[in-house]
C-alpha cells in the first residue's frame, strides 16, 4: 500500500519517472462517461507483464445509445517498455482491429498514441486527477491533422468483474 501511495504521489507531480506513472495506473478501475455520443460504463485493469518489462491492459466498455441500443466493446493491449521509458505495443479489440501503440509519460499522465498510415490514428490520455480518480480522454486525428475528442470517462479503483 505504501508503494502505491508513493507512486501516486510521484505521478501527481512530485516526480515524473515513466515507471511511476504506470505504477499509479496499476490495478482495477470502473467508471462512467461519454464515448462517441453514447453513455459509457467502463472497466479496466492495468497490470505488470513480462517479468516487469511491460504492461497489460484489459478494457471493457458498455456503451448505450439514446435509442437504448447497447454496444459492448472489449479490448486488450500489451506494451513492452524500453530503458528509455517509451513503451510500444499493440491493441486488439472486438471490432477485429489491431493498432500499434506508443506511449509517452508527461508528469501526471500517460499518453498513448495509437494507429498508423494503414489505420485510424488517435491518442488516449490516462491521468490521475483530484481525489485519485482516473480521467481518460480519447481523441481521434482527422485527415487534416486536427484532434477531436470522442470520449471522456472517469473511473475509480474497483474490484474486477472483467
Amino acid at each position: 500500500m505504501m508503494r502505491r501511495a508513493i507512486a501516486l504521489a510521484l505521478a501527481l507531480g512530485f516526480g515524473s519517472a515513466h515507471a511511476d506513472v504506470w505504477e499509479s495506473l496499476s490495478g482495477r478501475w470502473a467508471g462512467e462517461g461519454k464515448v462517441s455520443g453514447m453513455t459509457a460504463s467502463i472497466e479496466l485493469e492495468f497490470r505488470s507483464a513480462l517479468d516487469g518489462s511491460g504492461w497489460h491492459l484489459t478494457f471493457y466498455n458498455r456503451m448505450q445509445a439514446a435509442d437504448g441500443k447497447v454496444w459492448p466493446f472489449r479490448a486488450e493491449a500489451f506494451y513492452l517498455c524500453g530503458k528509455d521509458g517509451v513503451c510500444r505495443g499493440h491493441w486488439y479489440d472486438t471490432r477485429g482491429i489491431t493498432l500499434p501503440l506508443q506511449t509517452a509519460s508527461r508528469d501526471d499522465r500517460l499518453v498513448v498514441e495509437w494507429g498508423d498510415d494503414a489505420t485510424e490514428r488517435g491518442r488516449t490520455t490516462y491521468r490521475i486527477g483530484a481525489g485519485g480518480a482516473l480521467e481518460i480522454t480519447d481523441e481521434v486525428r482527422g485527415e487534416k491533422g486536427d484532434w477531436s475528442v470522442f470520449g471522456h470517462t472517469r473511473a475509480v479503483r474497483a474490484a474486477s468483474t472483467l
